[in-house]
């Protein structure tokens, strides 16, 4: 998010929502917002920026459910798409890069609450090492990155 802003150079108000739908560790289908907008976005152009748009469940809750408190325009902007896992299409009108189905790691993107401060996004071909930090160092060293 801090790179976007940024690249952006017109004037802009950040505001940020914590939503949750993985409760155990798992999708449950289930949509919590556990923190709200601080601001009201009524009659406001609003991008909603998305680290990951994976099924697009998620997206179009909070589709609704913003485009209920009347923005002046509502558009999404997602880093990393995983169109492969998609059940509900969603508009993306600003789209980084396509990833395949992997589990994904770095650039903002944790796996219980660790790795967010990676440099880059990386693939993770094997789960149980994520386990172990200094693993996961060792590969990264080794790897160059």
């Amino acid at each position: 998010m801090a790179d976007l802003a940024r690249a952006i150079t017109t004037p802009i108000n950040v505001d940020f929502m914590s939503i949750s739908s993985y409760g155990d560790g798992t999708n449950s289908g289930v949509v919590r917002i556990l923190k709200d907008l601080d601001e009201s976005i009524t009659g406001h152009d609003v991008i909603l920026v998305e680290d990951i748009i994976d099924t697009g469940l998620t997206l179009t809750y909070l589709l609704a459910t913003l485009s209920a408190r009347r923005p002046a325009s509502l558009e999404v902007c997602g880093l990393l798409d995983k169109s492969v896992r998609r059940i509900v299409e969603v508009p993306i009108r600003y789209k980084g890069f396509d990833i395949p189905d992997e589990f994904v790691i770095g650039y903002g993107l944790d796996h219980e609450g660790r790795y967010r401060n990676l440099r880059a996004v990386l693939g993770v071909r094997d789960m149980a090492a994520l386990r172990d930090p200094d693993l996961v160092a060792r590969a990264l060293e080794s790897a160059g990155a």
